[in-house]
């Protein structure tokens, strides 16, 4: 008997203990936007290098299937000239990558079709080497420019 109602009372403390907990949660409604907050807004550099990543995404499947390759693209020029994210970036290091990358990809259309892949990775890793040196997230989508 004595257990009888030990199972019964067990059972009803694990019935109450597992019922659902009604929680309120209150909604606040902002009518302005605080001071604080602030839209990401991407730099003239970040647009210029997402340019650059898609142009050479194009490039690497021409190479790929052995077409001819799209010419050099004049935006690519801005390199020098855009606003960074952070502007401590820019320095004679930067520089000289920008330099490297713009006569790169504009002797990469000179280049017989039997040396492009080549000449194409060297790019892929020299854009690999300069974002080592500073903003490293693009890393690893960079590395999948370079062709096998």
């Amino acid at each position: 008997m004595k257990n009888n109602i030990s199972i019964v009372l067990l059972f009803c403390f694990l019935v109450m203990g597992c019922e659902a907990k009604k929680t309120k949660r209150q909604i606040k409604i902002i009518d302005k936007i605080p001071a604080s907050f602030k839209m990401y807004k991407t730099s003239e550099m970040a647009n210029l290098m997402r340019l650059m990543y898609v142009g050479n995404m194009q490039v690497r499947k021409q190479i790929i299937e052995g077409k001819e390759i799209t010419d050099f693209n004049k935006a690519y020029l801005k390199i020098h000239t855009a606003k960074l994210t952070d502007v401590s970036d820019l320095d004679d290091t930067f520089a000289t990558f920008a330099t490297f990358f713009i006569d790169a990809q504009k002797n990469l259309n000179q280049v017989s079709k039997d040396t492009r892949k080549r000449e194409f990775n060297k790019i892929v890793a020299a854009c690999i080497a300069c974002h080592k040196d500073r903003c490293t997230g693009p890393i690893p989508r960079i590395k999948k420019l370079i062709i096998p």
